[in-house]
């Protein structure tokens, strides 16, 4: 799906940052071992998405949404599945690959909000490099 407004980037931030953290939780409750660090993610996720919501409505109007047009931003480019493997590294690297996915999503939205305001994609970019300083397992 493409992504043509704020609104539906709001919506797909929802989702990336809830669908992250359930994945977290799922693998905190199947890999003790991972538990401290994965629940601190899903933790921070849902703070993520408040934080964008907190800023996107403290600086939209409707002039702006109405013309606010992320034009190649496709959902289907951040895609990734919530099914928890069944060993730890493979949960590892599933964790990594949502991750980084996620951190792209961020980053491709920043730049394309660039010109029209400067909260959002400040604050989106500040959301990537912490996704880019998670690591587990190394």
């Amino acid at each position: 799906m493409k992504l043509n407004t704020m609104a539906a980037v709001m919506s797909f931030v929802t989702k990336l940052e809830d669908d992250s953290a359930s994945y977290y939780d799922g693998c905190a409750e199947k890999y003790p071992d991972l538990k401290g660090t994965l629940l601190s993610w899903s933790k921070e996720n849902r703070k993520f998405e408040k934080n964008v919501k907190r800023t996107y409505f403290g600086v939209i109007t409707d002039t702006l949404e109405s013309n606010y047009a992320f034009e190649g931003l496709d959902t289907d480019d951040y895609a990734f599945e919530t099914d928890v493997p069944d060993d730890t590294s493979k949960a590892i690297e599933k964790a990594h690959e949502i991750e980084a996915k996620i951190k792209a999503f961020y980053l491709k939205a920043a730049e394309l909000s660039e010109g029209l305001m400067a909260d959002i994609p400040r604050l989106f970019r500040k959301i990537a490099k912490k996704r880019e300083d998670r690591h587990i397992g190394d």
